[in-house]
Order: structure tokens, then C-alpha cells, then sequence
């Protein structure tokens, strides 16, 4: 019985090992907050330029008022066409599509009640930080993803929904590996339909 119990308890040891070793991983972290980061989504623009536009994005198992989350996102431009191409990434603007650069127009975010917006998302109380520099690194791009990115980036601070200060330079750092949901993106949104500024992209995907 003990030998059984023994074998028992190994064998549980060692499945709770391996679902571990195969978890989703990952982690934002801006200035000195850190939040886990659980499951990651691709989202595929199609081609633009002599690249492909292809979106990363990354979020906490929870995003709501009761405990701090994390949601990230990053616009990138691959050379492959359904993939995100293995390299670093650099900053680049959205007109060029030069493949391995990632835009200005990524957001990450960090604090409690983050929501979808039209054309954006917001934090009610916490950080919401756009990158202004650094490098998207794409380790692994098969059935399972490693990516990081360390950089810089301008932070917007809200309490209560409202904008209470902004800084420049701030350091933030996200790594993730695990498994990725695939999407063909094809909805769109703007101020305006006549608008000059670049289109805004919808961000529903990482909120289902």
C-alpha cells in the first residue's frame, strides 16, 4: 500500500510538472509593477507595402476592478504571411511597413478595469503606455510563441478614468511564451471615414 501510495504521488507530481512546463507564461512589467500575462493573440492585417502587417497582442487572466491586470499590444510588420517572422523588431512608422519594425500606435496596460474603446482602450486606474523605443524580439513562431520586448515607451497615469499625469522615457519590459489565437483581421474603425490620420484598429479580440 505504501509503495502504491508512493507511485501514486509521483505520478501526480510529475503530471503536475508537465502541465506547468506547458503553461502559457509571461509577464508585463512597467516602471516597478509587474502583472503575469496568460494568453497571446495574432491578429493578421494582410499585406501592406513589401510587408505584412500582423498584430501581437497579450493579456492576464483577469482585467477587471478587483485585482490589478495587464493587456499588451504591439502593430508589427512581418516578412512572412502568416506569421511573425523570428528576429528583432525595431521602431518604425506605419507609412514605410518595413518589415521587422513595430509602430507607434502599440499600447500596453497595466492596473485595474481595462476596456475596449473604439479605436483604442483605456485603463481606469492604473498605466497605459505606448513605446517610443526598444526591441520586439521573436524567438519561436510554431505551435508555441516566445517573444519579449524591452524598451521605452510615454505613460499616461488614471485614477478613476481620469488622466491625472504623463511621462516621457519610462521603462517597460514584457516577455511571454506559450500558445497563440489566430484571427484574420478585417474590422476597422475611425473618427471619421474621411479622416487623414491613420485608421484605427479593433480590439475585441483580446477582450472575448
Amino acid at each position: 500500500m505504501l509503495v502504491f501510495i508512493t507511485l501514486l504521488s509521483s505520478c501526480s507530481s510529475d503530471n503536475e510538472s508537465d502541465q506547468d512546463a506547458n503553461a502559457n507564461k509571461g509577464y508585463l512589467k512597467i516602471g516597478s509593477q509587474t502583472v503575469e500575462l496568460s494568453q497571446g493573440y495574432l491578429e493578421n492585417y494582410g499585406v501592406r507595402g513589401n510587408a505584412y502587417n500582423i498584430d501581437f497582442s497579450l493579456r492576464s487572466k483577469s482585467i477587471s476592478d478587483k485585482e490589478d491586470g495587464a493587456v499588451v499590444y504591439f502593430e508589427l510588420f512581418s516578412s512572412l504571411k502568416n506569421n511573425l517572422a523570428k528576429g528583432d523588431y525595431s521602431f518604425g512608422g506605419y507609412s514605410e511597413a518595413t518589415a521587422y519594425t513595430f509602430t507607434k500606435w502599440g499600447q500596453s496596460l497595466l492596473g485595474k478595469n481595462i476596456n475596449a474603446e473604439k479605436g483604442g482602450m483605456s485603463v481606469t486606474n492604473g498605466v497605459s503606455i505606448k513605446p517610443t523605443s526598444g526591441t520586439f524580439k521573436v524567438s519561436e513562431n510554431g505551435e508555441n510563441y516566445k517573444v519579449s520586448f524591452t524598451g521605452k515607451g510615454t505613460a499616461s497615469y488614471y485614477k478613476d478614468g481620469v488622466l491625472t499625469s504623463s511621462e516621457n522615457d519610462v521603462n517597460f519590459v514584457m516577455q511571454y511564451k506559450g500558445n497563440v489565437s489566430r484571427s484574420e483581421a478585417k474590422n476597422f474603425t475611425a473618427k471619421k471615414s474621411n479622416s487623414l490620420l491613420r485608421v484605427e484598429k479593433d480590439h475585441t479580440i483580446i477582450f472575448n
